[in-house]
């Protein structure tokens, strides 16, 4: 087994600028925001979204954000709002499938998918992934829905005395909450490069490029894995392609997005398990029903 511990050094420092740049901002402004009860204004307008999501309408902001930005900017809006484990669950679902459009719908173009496609079956599949949390009673899915997993929220209710306690207060959370998300983004990073390290991954040839893009993109995502996808795609046949992208627009960064929300009190085997079972449906449909129009 091979560490590539430059690849692992490099890729961590990124990703920690990203999420230092992104997490204390959005996070001090969602606090800002209900400091001075402005939220209540922008949720009204999103309200319908909300409510058809069964999420407060608080969290319109964190479902905004994550779908056009990234997942830490939609964490960050979130953090402070004290959700419960079923709001997480919910939000992990959804945004699981319907994150970062503007950069994962430009590489599925690159990989053949145009933008119309990608991100009206994106739209389409993070409501039905929601289906069953919808439909079935919560008391059979989760031991204690309503319950608040967010230490963060839950042991800093002391009320500031002024603006400048309140900004001083708010800022070390805002940094706290940056510091473990580095912490487990980087620990999963570790695991993905260590697993990257295996020799009988290093030993794939072309002809199993389907797997490997698939693996490649489960793991660590579609912008992260974007090199890989591209290069196995050119050994792919186009109903290969097909299928495997829309696996995982589905199914992809299985670990860091999940872990993201399961930090916060989220349901893991809700989470990997659902999109899982619709990502291979859909594998498995293109596969025997997909008819490539240049074949």
């Amino acid at each position: 087994m091979n560490f590539d511990t430059k690849a692992f050094l490099s890729s961590s420092l990124s990703t920690a600028k990203i999420i230092v740049s992104t997490v204390i901002p959005y996070f001090l402004l969602a606090e800002l925001l209900i400091y001075f009860d402005w939220m209540p204004i922008i949720a009204q307008v999103f309200e319908p979204l909300t409510s058809l999501l069964n999420l407060p309408p608080e969290a319109a902001l964190a479902l905004a954000s994550g779908v056009f930005l990234n997942l830490y900017a939609a964490i960050a809006f979130a953090a402070p709002l004290g959700l419960s484990v079923y709001d997480w669950t919910i939000l992990g679902l959804f945004l699981g499938v319907l994150h970062s459009i503007p950069v994962e719908s430009a590489i599925m173009k690159k990989l053949g998918i145009n933008w119309i496609h990608s991100v009206s079956f994106r739209v389409i599949m993070a409501f039905v992934v929601l289906m069953p949390l919808l439909i079935i009673p919560t008391e059979f899915l989760f031991s204690n829905p309503d319950h608040v997993a967010n230490a963060l929220y839950q042991t800093t209710q002391t009320s500031p005395s002024n603006f400048t306690e309140f900004l001083l207060q708010k800022s070390s959370e805002a940094i706290l909450l940056t510091i473990e998300i580095i912490i487990l983004v980087s620990l999963v990073i570790f695991i993905v490069t260590l697993i990257k390290g295996f020799k009988f991954l290093q030993k794939f040839d072309h002809h199993l490029s389907t797997i490997m893009a698939m693996i490649t993109g489960l793991l660590i995502g579609i912008t992260y894995g974007a090199g890989v996808l591209l290069k196995e795609a050119q050994y792919m046949s186009k109903k290969q392609v097909v299928s495997v992208c829309y696996f995982l627009m589905i199914a992809h960064a299985i670990i860091e997005d999940t872990l993201l929300f399961v930090f916060f009190g989220a349901d893991i085997f809700l989470l990997i398990g659902i999109r899982l079972f619709f990502a291979i449906l859909v594998f498995f449909a293109i596969s025997i029903y997909y008819k490539p129009s240049d074949t």
